[in-house]
């Protein structure tokens, strides 16, 4: 492969419906989430454009795909198929590696009804497909399938494609109503820790994908990834060339520290919001990485493409991000 390297980043798409829920919208934790869609997030996202995204991602001659979750809104059986057909619009399960967010961690859901349905896209190389160097920090006990909520303990997740390492990262739980944030838990850190390590000194550049922003500050107690700081302190230490998160629905760009250079750290605006406000109309990122003459650092350029009402399309925009 190339040494220049082109992926997408899509999150946050929230692009189904609730009309033809049945009587699980109404149970539980459920019924508050169907009450804000009735209410509004109805509006806000729209299949069109998902659909229009798809068309443009398509058309940028990228060689992966990446989703930072919250494809649903309450976890319901027909999201989880919904999204399903739209992520096979998307690409192939090579082609796209998908995380998931806490939408799509509402309530457990039997295995069947929901995880099954995604699980070519959430799978990572398995401990056999690596060497043993790497192998043990891919401890996968069980397969993604039949499981009623994502388990922290097949993750990290990986993917490498020439000289990129995409790691899949876990950040969502079951929560109480009102509450959205998210934690990696300790065995979860401690492994991405030593795979960080190997893949750092491979040379490969190593992006990291999670649903909750990490740099300090950046949400409220109750929607934020609660052990953020161990996991900046982890790439203080250990490095990495990029990390991708959805969650806010808004474009976010920070730095977090790294033992030589500043790691870029950017949240994506959902995939198919119509424009609810001005800063949260519908966009999606391309990364393109190259890798430097002298074979070390790599050097990535992000376009910005927006979605234009008037042309019914994704464009490209004048931002600047890196």
């Amino acid at each position: 492969m190339s040494e220049v390297v082109r992926f997408a980043h899509l999150s946050d798409w929230h692009a189904t419906t609730l009309a033809r829920g049945g009587l699980a919208r109404f149970r539980g934790k459920r019924l508050s989430g169907f009450a804000s869609w009735a209410i509004s997030r109805r509006r806000h996202h729209s299949p069109q454009i998902l659909e229009a995204a798809f068309r443009d991602v398509k058309a940028q001659s990228v060689d992966r795909i990446f989703v930072t979750g919250d494809l649903t809104h309450i976890s319901l059986p027909s999201e989880f198929e919904a999204a399903r057909e739209q992520l096979e619009r998307l690409g192939s399960p090579e082609q796209v590696f998908l995380i998931p967010g806490n939408h799509d961690c509402y309530v457990p859901v039997e295995p069947s009804l929901g995880w099954d349905r995604w699980a070519p896209y959430l799978r990572g190389q398995r401990p056999g497909e690596v060497d043993a160097e790497l192998a043990p920090w891919l401890a996968v006990p069980q397969d993604l399938k039949s499981q009623a909520a994502p388990r922290h303990a097949d993750y990290p997740t990986l993917r490498t494609f020439g000289r990129i390492a995409a790691i899949g990262l876990c950040s969502v739980i079951p929560t109480p109503i009102f509450r959205a944030g998210g934690q990696l838990g300790p065995e979860q850190l401690e492994r991405l820790q030593h795979l960080l390590e190997v893949l750092g000194r491979r040379g490969l550049c190593r992006v990291l994908l999670i649903h909750h922003p990490v740099h300090a500050g950046s949400e409220p107690e109750r929607r934020a990834l609660w052990d953020a700081e161990a996991l900046r302190s982890l790439l203080a230490e250990t490095g990495a060339e990029l990390v991708l998160h959805g969650h806010k629905h808004r474009r976010r760009v920070h730095f977090l520290d790294g033992p030589d250079d500043p790691i870029p750290a950017i949240g994506v605006p959902s995939t198919s919001e119509v424009g609810s406000r001005p800063d949260r109309l519908a966009q999606y990122h391309v990364y393109t990485a190259r890798r430097s003459a002298s074979g070390g650092r790599y050097d990535l350029s992000v376009e910005v493409r927006g979605y234009d009402a008037n042309a019914r399309a994704f464009v490209p925009l004048p931002d600047r991000l890196l």
